[in-house]
């Protein structure tokens, strides 16, 4: 099928199959969706344009946590005040992001190095956060714990919400808040300055922010990856939605009948990640975001 304004021809198939694969990876991790979807744009589907590229791929995104966002809430692995600041910062980063890009990142040669540094970068933190987790330090004890109490939860059939996210203190200087009946807390400064960074970053490069978000939350805030997806994916909606409205306002139009195929397969993909991540270990979601970012790398590097 040919599609007029991305001026390419590709298989429904192929994009209902892209799709889901999209879907399926961010929230089942809550990261590497605008990733995937920006290299089906480029290697798959052969768009030429970043300009286009950029608010295509976001607008799969968008979708993923309108669908998964409601899933991991009736399971309370969602931090909402967390999501909220993360978006919040999120707002302004977006726009300054976009508007940069739209002049300075308008070349796909200069696009693809920059994005293959950046995603080695994030595959390469979430590695040695791996290999960190078997040193016992008292921080990773202290997320593996909670993840352990989730997942005898998970087994046991119970209702998740009993040890799920539970708010114990809303300050100016502190939040705190239990998940598998251990605490956890940060200064609400924090995360508004990353999601400021992260959506400035991720607009720029037109991907999701999930592959900067879910290693800040979890190697520096040292969060289970439980409540990562759920929370991450929440940010994303606000910052994203930012994004696309000023790369159209900047005057990029999207293919919509192109956009409207790639949507179905990301509900479909969407749907099933929640299900299938609570059954999944926390290292193993750690290795399979830290594996795809790999290969993404090394496809845009040039390696293969």
């Amino acid at each position: 099928m040919y599609f007029e304004i991305a001026s390419v021809t590709v298989s429904i198939p192929l994009l209902l199959g892209w799709g889901m694969l999209v879907g399926f990876v961010f929230s089942t991790v809550g990261a590497a969706g605008g990733i995937l979807a920006s290299v089906g744009m480029v290697s798959v589907f052969g768009l030429q344009d970043p300009n286009l590229v950029k608010p295509m791929a976001q607008a799969m995104t968008l979708v993923t946590p309108l669908v998964a966002v409601p899933l991991y809430m009736r399971q309370c692995r969602v931090v909402y005040r967390l999501a909220l600041l993360l978006g919040a910062g999120g707002v302004l980063g977006a726009v300054i992001g976009s508007s940069l890009s739209h002049r300075l990142l308008a070349d796909m040669s200069l696009f693809r190095p920059v994005f293959a540094v950046l995603v080695f970068f994030i595959a390469a933190q979430l590695l040695w956060q791996i290999v960190r987790s078997t040193s016992g330090t008292t921080e990773l004890t202290h997320t593996m714990q909670a993840s352990e109490s989730f997942e005898r939860e998970v087994k046991a059939g119970g209702d998740l919400c009993d040890k799920g996210v539970q708010c114990l203190e809303a300050g100016i200087k502190r939040f705190v808040f239990s998940f598998g009946d251990v605490r956890f807390g940060f200064n609400p400064m924090l995360p508004f300055l990353a999601g400021l960074l992260v959506a400035m970053l991720s607009s720029a490069l037109g991907v999701g922010g999930g592959f900067l978000l879910v290693p800040f939350m979890s190697i520096v805030m040292r969060l289970p990856m439980y409540i990562i997806a759920g929370t991450s994916a929440l940010a994303i909606l606000i910052h994203s939605t930012i994004s696309i409205s000023n790369y159209i306002r900047l005057g990029i139009q999207l293919d919509l009948s192109m956009l409207a195929i790639l949507v179905a397969g990301v509900v479909t993909g969407s749907t099933l990640g929640p299900m299938l991540s609570k059954h999944l270990p926390e290292n193993g979601l750690r290795a399979l975001l830290a594996g795809i970012l790999v290969l993404i790398g090394l496809r845009y590097a040039g390696i293969f």
